[in-house]
């Protein structure tokens, strides 16, 4: 259970609760009831504890038999049929109890020309009723009771609206209990799929879509399930456009690009050396522009990328492949490669040469960003912590540079993105190439991410998922 399903449950319930039992207090305590010719007598503090009792007593009798209601007085607690007496035309009590003088005085007052009295007998105060019960017997109903002043009269009450108040606001606590669980369900969950499908979008899964959650509803969170599938319809569409706009005029570009190398070509066979640095200039604003496009056209449009991974790649293989191939470069800048790995396979899915790039990518940097004469540490372990039944290979490849700010770790891997220390295009690049591991990546549904190390240098860390056995 979600703590928004929790403070959902528990508020509608508490609230429920607290309406339920405060309604019943006031009406008996302020005695709100439908009689209205009991609420019509006047006022008498001495005998409203009797005349509540009577109130409740007559309600009680009203629509039973003699038989039914001998059997609903024998079923009340002992200590509260003292308080009364029900007498029959014989002025004898239907529980064959020994009537007190106060009661018997009262008795034949109560006709059916007078049916209400009242009657003082010492410090008891005694209210009575005349009524027909619905056999056609007649009875009087004659309750007692101590007067305002004894601080007894008042236990009487509460203990009688208690004894005979708490199974209905417990029934109705339980089922407003139910009530209010199905209610939290309903609501929680509805904002969890809507929550769950944000967090997919922000992490760039613009494909996801909620409004089959809410089919054959037609309330408002249904209609925001609608909206939001709109939105990222229209999202995904305009990002996929977009990315088609770039391929497109990278690919328009290439032509007139390649026209123009051949010309410079030319240009710097025929030159006589007046113009030879000018003509270096052109070449590597034309070779930076061919590598631009070239990384452009890499960039996977579709988020499936409309490939399988029906390939497997052994990662240390790989990476001590990789060492081997920059291991020159390495040593002209005074640079060490360090593999450190345990295992002596890290088999996972793959399509095509894909994760080469990415891994030649994240080494081609931390050799160009990590001082001279340094070490870049590559190391390979298995990571059970992503899902203990699903592992991980993680890949970690540290230089020992400047780094990056902390604010920027995240931004790196987006398109065109470079830090301020790297916008001279000389020595920081165009900014595509984490771009592009970032997204083959995700396509094998791993995750890329950077931090920097304590004693300086940054870590790109790739994890991907194994290959999983049979």
């Amino acid at each position: 259970m979600t703590r928004l399903y929790l403070k959902v449950f528990f508020t509608f319930w508490l609230i429920t609760a607290l309406i339920i039992v405060a309604t019943n207090v006031l009406v008996h305590w302020f005695d709100l009831a439908p009689d209205t010719k009991l609420h019509k007598a006047s006022y008498d503090k001495d005998y409203a504890p009797a005349r509540r009792l009577l109130f409740q007593m007559v309600g009680s009798a009203i629509n039973r038999n003699t038989e039914e209601l001998i059997q609903d007085m024998r079923a009340m607690p002992g200590w509260s049929t003292q308080y009364f007496y029900i007498v029959d035309e014989q002025g004898e009590d239907l529980l064959d109890r020994p009537v007190p003088e106060g009661v018997q005085a009262l008795i034949p007052e109560l006709t059916s020309i007078k049916p209400y009295g009242r009657h003082i007998e010492g410090h008891q105060k005694i209210y009575g009723r005349y009524l027909s019960l619905n056999d056609g017997r007649k009875i009087k109903v004659i309750t007692v009771s101590s007067t305002h002043d004894d601080p007894s009269e008042a236990d009487i009450m509460w203990q009688l609206f208690i004894s005979n108040i708490w199974p209905l606001l417990l029934v109705s606590i339980l089922i407003c209990g139910v009530a209010c669980y199905f209610l939290a369900r309903h609501f929680s969950r509805s904002v969890a799929t809507l929550q769950k499908a944000t967090k997919q979008i922000a992490n760039g899964d613009l494909s996801v879509r909620v409004s089959s959650h809410f089919a054959g509803r037609r309330d408002e969170i249904a209609s925001l399930g609608r909206d939001f599938d709109h939105m990222t319809e229209r999202l995904e569409k305009a990002m996929l456009e977009q990315k088609r706009l770039i391929k497109d005029v990278s690919h328009e570009l290439r032509s007139p690009l390649a026209r123009l190398q051949v010309a410079l070509g030319i240009a710097q066979q025929r030159s006589n050396g007046s113009v030879d640095k000018e003509l270096d200039r052109i070449k590597k604003a034309a070779d930076y522009l061919g590598d631009v496009i070239s990384d452009i056209l890499a960039l996977p449009v579709h988020d499936n990328g409309g490939w399988e991974l029906d390939d497997t790649l052994d990662l240390r293989a790989l990476l001590e492949t990789l060492m081997e191939n920059y291991g020159a470069e390495a040593r002209r800048k005074g640079v060490t490669l360090v593999l450190d790995s345990e295992l002596d396979e890290a088999l996972v899915p793959t399509h095509g040469n894909m994760l080469v790039g990415v891994f030649e990518n994240v080494l081609r940097n931390a050799l160009h960003y990590t001082d001279p004469a340094t070490t870049v540490r590559l190391s390979l372990s298995a990571d059970t912590t992503h899902k203990p039944d699903d592992p991980y290979y993680c890949v970690r490849v540290c230089d020992q540079g400047p780094g990056v700010p902390a604010e920027s770790l995240s931004d790196i891997f987006q398109p065109f993105y470079r830090t301020d220390e790297d916008r001279n295009r000389e020595s920081g690049g165009y900014g595509l190439g984490l771009a592009i591991a970032q997204r083959s990546v995700a396509l094998h549904q791993g995750t890329i991410d950077a931090e920097n190390q304590p004693q300086g240098g940054l870590c790109v860390r790739v994890c991907l998922p194994a290959v999983r056995e049979g």
